[in-house]
């Protein structure tokens, strides 16, 4: 007895059962669609070993195990092997295909190629040579006619002859490269066939929706050299509100894009802006709300997880996401190929790379290495380069151009002047704030919330009304204050007040606030903040719009000891040392610049934690074998858990309980399932690990919302308000924002 048709996925909610030439056509189908619509991602000869790998890659379902586990119990067919183990399909593929024929056609080396992408096209266990040879020999030559019947013309009668075409080891640098953008895309297109959706969606006209945008002042200086020079890559200074982003977006063009920014917010706001303002649709927003975000943003009332997993496999012709979601390829696991693959053929945008940890600087500069070498473009866009990061370039061979400078310019063709800085080497108080005028924009940026949260309080101990934003607030408050601060940010807007925030919205958050107090943590930080103030505007007098404060003897979150400090102390303690230099003037963006060249140089960082942290990753990734780890590098290294405040839980008992109960009706589906809990976060804040822990030794949680395994959120005593946010007793860990 034998199987009427051959599966290659089973029946499941909502999804009928789909045959192994059906899901194969639906890999051929996406094949052609991509090679279309990007035909220079691969050599002609490279295009025809990935359509055969799509053919080929599922015919090892063809056997006895996989089949009778896609079917109910009564329809199974007798395993005269039970006692073998499953074989993994993707090893069993490789006795179908032709290998002989195929040689007569291609190289060795390409056939190798060929059939590694197969055997490996899902991470197994070690391939059980015995066994395979008695599954190939006894039971998939039985499936061959069916397989030819049921579609597949070009399949060999199977045999155990592909043991010395599929060695990992064997590779050089330039046949792993070959092999990474061959598997890479097999599983691109194979998770979109499944998925039922587009590995790539066609790009939708950026450069004449930017125009038309545009077209009260046209392309400036910046704009027009990237839209020019799209086919290289670039490492861009430029002042900060002179249009980098839009800059960006010409360079991408019609390729494939990735922008990366350093904060959700920052990503947010972007995306919003290509929707809403300048009309590209088709693009992606990739970050750990992702999912949160898209259902705020949905126009129907059924959310579509098909927008999900479009944006997860990347296909969009333009993606916003953080960093982390790119480089973590660096470490060449198991599985990290189809990310490589990607950027083979799209344009990575890092947008203000002076704000990464000297680890995540580390991984950009190991992931370009590998984007350049596997073909891939890059462009870094940045208000100041540490020369430490270009050095790096220059060594791997990555980059060799200097940075290319553009400073906005005013009315007489000189870069403008946007900012008189003032140092003070004290703490900051908010009766400085108050002797300087509150009659206009203020915005004060600090280091910790903590001494956010003092600010605040001594403001309302003066009556004097302010409000304040960091990352201990629920989802709901957040979002909330954002838009409020971007509001009043906006040049139009006439209402004046006191924001007091910490680094949130340090990078890429467009605001224009009339004066800064910061304390401060070092210079390219600075020089972020400073761009929140005068963003478009010209200064013209002669008294500070910024106040920096270097604390008595520290400002808040910086230790000399301590490796919570916000920034190492080395950098904070030579930024003081280069910026009292510059004391009560005006800081010319060229003066910022010199600045970060004076601080971020090996020579000045020489001993440093942040130095050694760089060097030591560097070299530790970049002797990296491929698939020599089989887990992802932890980019971060704060570790968070969601919380829900017990304030907050008693305020909206009521929804907070309906939602658990509606989570736990076995007829919901998974699309009001993901509404569900996008409503639950909306009062759920992100703590550090130790918080939560301290929190449980001291029995501040009483209860859990228990969802499912994947997702409970402990109800925390913990004081909160709306105003001020989440507040520790002790506040131990500095750096967190």
């Amino acid at each position: 007895m034998m199987f009427d048709e051959l599966l290659a996925k089973s029946e499941s909610k909502g999804n009928q059962a789909e045959m192994i030439w059906g899901h194969t056509n639906q890999l051929l189908i996406r094949y052609n669609s991509m090679k279309n619509l990007y035909p220079n991602i691969l050599h002609a000869v490279d295009w025809d070993l990935l359509q055969l790998a799509c053919y080929y890659h599922d015919v090892g379902k063809a056997n006895t195990k996989f089949q009778n586990k896609l079917r109910k119990k009564e329809e199974r067919i007798k395993d005269v092997y039970s006692d073998v183990k499953e074989i993994p399909h993707g090893y069993l593929s490789c006795a179908f295909v032709p290998i002989k024929e195929l040689l007569q056609k291609h190289s060795e080396s390409e056939v190798k190629l060929l059939l590694k992408a197969i055997y490996y096209h899902h991470e197994r266990d070690k391939e059980v040579t015995e066994d395979s040879k008695l599954i190939v020999k006894n039971d998939l030559i039985s499936y061959t006619s069916m397989l030819v019947k049921q579609g597949f013309e070009n399949v060999e009668v199977p045999k155990f002859h592909y043991g010395k075409f599929v060695k990992k080891e064997s590779m050089n640098e330039e046949e792993l490269y070959n092999f990474v953008k061959i598997k890479g895309l097999l599983n691109k297109l194979d998770f979109a066939a499944s998925a039922h959706i587009d590995a790539e969606i066609a790009p939708d006209n950026l450069v004449e929706k930017l125009d038309l945008y545009l077209k009260k002042y046209g392309r400036n200086e910046l704009q027009e050299y990237l839209y020019e020079r799209q086919h290289q890559s670039h490492v861009i200074i430029g002042s900060t509100g002179i249009g980098k982003t839009e800059a960006a977006l010409y360079w991408i063009g019609d390729s494939k894009g990735i922008f990366t920014l350093p904060l959700k917010v920052s990503i947010n706001a972007i995306y919003d802006r290509l929707i809403s303002k300048i009309g590209y649709k088709t693009v992606g927003l990739l970050h750990s709300d992702t999912v949160s975000e898209y259902v705020k943003r949905r126009e129907d009332n059924e959310f579509d997880l098909t927008l999900v997993h479009q944006t997860k496999q990347f296909s969009n012709p333009l993606t916003i996401c953080t960093l982390d979601q790119i480089v973590d390829f660096v470490g060449l696991y198991p599985g990290f190929e189809m990310k490589l693959a990607v950027l083979s053929y799209s344009k990575l945008v890092i947008d203000e790379i002076q704000m990464y940890s000297p680890k995540l600087a580390a991984f950009i500069v190991l992931g370009l290495k590998h984007i350049t070498s596997v073909g891939g473009k890059f462009l870094i866009m940045t208000a100041t380069f540490p020369p430490l990061i270009g050095e790096a370039l220059q060594k791997l061979g990555i980059h060799r151009e200097p940075p290319k400078m553009f400073l906005k310019l005013d009315e007489n063709n000189q870069p403008i002047i946007r900012h008189f800085m003032e140092i003070r080497e004290k703490d900051l108080d908010i009766e400085d704030v108050l002797q300087e005028g509150v009659e206009r924009k203020v915005l004060i940026i600090v280091n910790t919330v903590k001494k956010a949260q003092e600010l605040y309080s001594q403001c309302k101990l003066f009556g004097i009304r302010a409000e304040v934003l960091h990352s201990r607030f629920i989802n709901e408050d957040r979002a909330r204050k954002e838009a409020r601060i971007i509001e009043m940010g906006k040049l139009t807007c006439e209402k004046k007040g006191i924001w007091i925030t910490t680094q949130v919205v340090e990078a890429s958050v467009d605001i224009d606030f009339d004066v800064l107090f910061t304390e401060l943590s070092e210079a390219a930080g600075l020089f972020q903040r400073m761009g929140r103030v005068f963003r478009n505007r010209i200064y013209k007098l002669n008294k500070p719009n910024v106040f920096v404060y270097t604390g008595e003897p520290l400002p808040s979150g910086i230790s000399a000891t301590s490796k919570k400090s916000v920034v190492d102390y080395t950098i904070y303690k030579k930024s003081k040392e280069v910026l009292l230099k510059y004391n009560n003037g005006f800081v010319s963006e060229k003066e910022k610049i010199d600045i970060v060249d004076a601080i971020y140089s090996r020579e000045a960082l020489e001993g440093s934690e942040y130095l050694k942290e760089f060097d030591e990753i560097v070299q530790q990734y970049l002797n990296t074998l491929a698939y020599e780890t089989k887990d992802k590098p932890k980019l971060r290294d704060i570790q968070n858990e969601n919380i829900i405040p017990e304030s907050v839980y008693r305020q909206y008992e009521n929804e907070i309980q309906q939602i658990e109960i509606d989570l736990k009706d076995k007829k919901v589906s998974w699309s009001q399932k993901i509404e569900l809990l996008t409503q639950l976060k909306e009062y759920v804040v992100n703590i550090p690990t130790w918080a939560y822990r301290s929190a449980k030794e001291k029995g501040l949680i009483n209860m859990k919302i228990e969802v499912d395994q994947y997702n409970n959120y402990p109800v925390v005593q913990f004081k909160y308000t709306s105003e001020q946010g989440l507040m520790y007793e002790i506040d131990s860990d500095a750096g967190f924002m």
